[in-house]
């Protein structure tokens, strides 16, 4: 087990008090699986998403001509007829 010293403001910490009292733990637990969490939460996130995270404009134009695609040419066909869009 490592010891750990950290400063923190006095309203963090209250808060930090106050979480542990609320879930029936200390301060120590409420940390510990607090990072348990968050270490979840990044094994299962979408890895190809993830590795746009740093990139929103790249992504708003991916998704403004994958949509701007789906308006001129449409997916799915009915007895050689286009069929309506739900969202058009």
């Amino acid at each position: 087990m490592t010891i750990v010293e950290l400063y923190l403001d006095d309203q963090t910490f209250e808060r930090i008090k106050h979480l542990a009292a609320r879930h029936h733990g200390t301060v120590e637990t409420l940390i510990q699986d607090l990072v348990q969490r968050l270490v979840a939460i990044e094994t299962t996130a979408d890895p190809l998403l993830g590795m746009f995270a740093q990139e929103p404009d790249l992504m708003d134009a991916v998704t403004a001509a994958a949509m701007s695609a789906r308006e001129t040419d449409p997916l799915s066909l009915t007895g050689g007829r286009q069929t309506k869009s739900m969202h058009t």
